[in-house]
């Protein structure tokens, strides 16, 4: 990332134009940005079938499989909660990109995370992982098993709440950020820490923040149907929160904070790299590629160690609350 010219300088301009005409499709920022395009192929091909199939109806259990139909305030409330703070964060996000005349990374990284909270459902690939409660509002069915390799439960059998899931991509928004910026901060008071200790430090930073979560599961829009007893707090119990879980969060949130850390002299971000050298027409336009491209590679660590502990001994919780009603295929 160094090697990139500096097109503010009049003796770099023809260098540039080199760049450009010569390895325009090596620079990182068009590998990212050929990632994003085939991740959101992915995602049209999967809601287009989902979509066709009439995939989003859900099945709901009978009660007396454990469920209930009890409906409770928190089901309406969170993820209502969850579609305005978005909307705050976004118009936030946009006002600071009008003031600086430019999409911002942490713009683009938005829009990156919603894109990537498609993958919501990926952890249950093989073994269910995470069961959500049908009477939240919102609830659909999964379209997980539209995935090509689909291993999981069949169509209509799992529940997906994608209003709810916007809490995720604000949350992981402001750990990546609060990760970056401690990086920084951390970079600055010891010049001498090299890239690896200040990667680990952005893990443990997220791992603290993430310190809260285990209590989340107390507000019974999911549970975790399957979780190692070894790892897991209050194993066996419909609560149970598996702690590797917290692990997984500072995987996702710490690539994102150290994409968000370390920049090049131009002051672009390693999934940008490049991207001053490319055309201005297009340049916005394969930089939010590259982010998507980024963001859902991201998110795909966070699912693949879920999808590892699967693979492990685990059981689900032997009762579920009255007010939880889980989808036909628990």
């Amino acid at each position: 990332m160094t090697d990139l010219v500096d097109e503010d300088r009049p003796e770099a301009v023809g260098r540039a134009d080199t760049v450009r005409g010569l390895r325009v499709f090596t620079l990182p920022v068009t590998l990212w940005a050929c990632v994003g395009a085939l991740v959101l192929g992915l995602q049209v091909y999967v809601f287009a079938a989902w979509l066709a199939d009439s995939g989003y109806r859900i099945g709901k259990a009978p009660p007396a499989r454990g469920g209930g139909d009890s409906e409770r305030i928190a089901d309406v409330l969170i993820p209502l909660l969850s579609v305005v703070g978005a909307v705050v964060l976004a118009v936030c996000l946009y006002r600071r990109c009008r003031a600086r005349r430019r999409l911002t990374f942490d713009a683009l990284l938005f829009i990156g995370l919603l894109s990537a909270s498609w993958q919501s459902p990926l952890m249950n690939w093989i073994n269910p992982v995470l069961a959500s409660n049908v009477n939240v509002f919102g609830a659909v069915a999964s379209w997980g098993p539209y995935v090509p390799g689909w291993q999981g439960a069949g169509a209509h059998q799992e529940a997906e709440l994608p209003l709810a899931t916007l809490s995720i991509c604000m949350t992981a928004m402001m750990a990546a950020v609060a990760c970056g910026k401690g990086m920084g901060l951390a970079a600055a008071r010891w010049p001498r820490l090299g890239p690896v200790r200040l990667i680990a430090l952005g893990f443990l930073l997220v791992v603290l923040l993430d310190i809260a979560e285990p209590l989340v599961s107390f507000a019974g829009v999911s549970v975790w149907t399957r979780a190692v007893p070894e790892l897991t707090i209050w194993s066996g119990h419909w609560y149970q929160f598996p702690l590797y879980q917290m692990v997984a969060s500072a995987l996702f949130g710490a690539s994102l904070g150290a994409a968000r850390h370390f920049r090049n002299r131009r002051g672009e971000t390693c999934l940008e790299s490049g991207a001053a050298l490319l055309p201005e027409g297009p340049r916005p336009w394969v930089r939010l590629l590259a982010v998507v491209g980024g963001a859902n590679i991201s998110i795909a660590l966070y699912t693949g160690a879920h999808i590892l502990f699967s693979l492990m001994d685990g059981a689900p919780p032997d009762r579920l609350p009255e007010f939880f009603r889980p989808a036909a295929g628990y």
